[in-house]
């Protein structure tokens, strides 16, 4: 289970991400990757968390194990859905929270390992459908 996370440094403050409940993961987390990068680092990642770097066509059609997409706050917007929808991609996202305020940014990396960890055991939380973004 490979976890990337593309751009943590767009969450204010110094959050730190708590524990995935999961026995084994690779875990890798940037504070922010220009394009080439991110396809680089996502092209094998089975969840890719995101505040607001774009996960777009060219990227998803680059992951071919992703299953996985977690928003690190409300808007998702930056989530290409239809290429996610048809490779059976879920989206969940954190709402209410918002990764530009130092007092949220703790919450939302709570909430993002709850997103993975509910999915990993077969479930998913706060599932993001494309008409509600």
């Amino acid at each position: 289970m490979n976890i990337v996370v593309v751009d943590s440094g767009r969450l204010a403050g110094e959050p730190d991400f708590p524990e995935v409940d999961y026995p084994k993961f690779g875990w890798l987390q940037f504070v922010e990757l220009d394009p080439a990068g991110l396809i680089e680092a996502c092209w094998r990642a089975d969840i890719v968390v995101s505040v607001s770097t774009a996960i777009d066509k060219a990227v998803l059609d680059e992951a071919f194990k992703l299953r996985l997409i977690v928003v690190a706050g409300e808007e998702a917007g930056h989530i290409d859905f239809k290429t996610a929808g048809s490779r059976g991609i879920v989206v969940c996202n954190v709402p209410g929270l918002n990764p530009g305020d130092p007092a949220q940014s703790q919450q939302i990396c709570n909430q993002v390992i709850a997103n993975i960890d509910a999915f990993l055991r077969g479930d998913v939380l706060n599932r993001v459908v494309p008409n509600e973004v």
